[in-house]
């Protein structure tokens, strides 16, 4: 016969509590099936491991040399159980996240404090690149997870849809076109037009809007989107960004709808062969609700 593990259990639960009651209670049975347990576990080691004095259960000396044996044997599955636990929570494993500008502040900052402000156990490495950068590196593995630009057509098993809307033109509350409802190409050709980096799919669907005009703007100015609304807030000219960059700017600008729309996505992407990090997911799940919220 062999021994059973809720055998060592009660056996163990009688040595730390002293007695069959409390150890009864801490293994949620009677105490009959307690005493059952004790009885078969001594026919199956052939030694007497308790005495009974009085109503008291008295541990023999080979109960004693026994107890440590067993003690050592949950020290190891605690043990393990332990690093199980570090394993799922990732402790003392360094995260990886590289993200676009726009997603930065206020979006990143407030997910990462939520969800990892208090795992002091988790080394957190948080770079700032271009989408283009991101994308490389996530399938390298070299990021757990990256934040980037994209467009509507990234359906990616990795990619995670965080926010979609449409490009509106920005600029100061007193500028000569804040009244209007729509702003299109042909409304700012005798302005300086503040427009993102040649990368930026916004870019690319900005040149194709702009290419039906029989003229180009009168300038424009080519910076990160981020940059488009600080500028557009100062009057060096309109800038065509997304609601997520102005939130992100804090810019005092006046935002109106720009036409053709302009489909403006961002994504979190995860690499496709790595292990799945919880809480990542977490971090995911906070910014998506957080990029639902309007802008003021």
């Amino acid at each position: 016969m062999r021994l059973k593990p809720r055998q060592v259990e009660a056996f163990r639960s009688v040595m730390m509590t002293g007695g069959v009651t409390a150890a009864a209670a801490a293994m949620n049975v009677t105490q009959p099936a307690v005493s059952r347990l004790i009885r078969d576990l001594e026919e199956i080691v052939r030694m007497t491991l308790f005495e009974r004095i009085g109503a008291r259960l008295v541990p023999t000396v080979e109960a004693t040399q026994l107890y440590r044996e067993v003690e050592r044997l949950y020290l190891g599955l605690d043990q393990i159980a332990q690093a199980a636990d570090d394993i799922r929570l990732h402790k003392n494993t360094v995260i990886r996240i590289g993200s676009v500008t726009s997603l930065v502040r206020p979006y990143l900052h407030q997910a990462v404090r939520k969800v990892l402000g208090h795992r002091l156990d988790i080394p957190l490495v948080i770079d700032v690149e271009n989408s283009r950068f991101i994308w490389d590196m996530v399938e390298r593995n070299r990021y757990d997870l990256g934040l980037v630009y994209g467009s509507a057509r990234m359906t990616d098993s990795n990619a995670f849809l965080l926010h979609r809307s449409h490009a509106v033109a920005a600029m100061m509350p007193d500028h000569r076109l804040a009244s209007r409802e729509v702003i299109r190409p042909a409304d700012l050709l005798d302005e300086r037009v503040l427009i993102p980096g040649r990368n930026s799919p916004l870019r690319v669907a900005l040149d194709r809007a702009f290419a039906i005009e029989d003229h180009q703007p009168a300038s424009t100015l080519e910076t990160s989107m981020l940059n488009c609304c600080h500028f557009a807030a100062e009057g060096m000219g309109v800038g065509i960004v997304d609601r997520t960059s102005l939130r992100s700017a804090d810019a005092d600008v006046v935002a109106i709808t720009f036409e053709p729309a302009i489909d403006v996505s961002y994504y979190a992407i995860r690499p496709t062969s790595a292990r799945r990090i919880a809480v990542l997911d977490e971090v995911i799940g906070v910014m998506q609700s957080l990029m639902k919220i309007p802008v003021s």
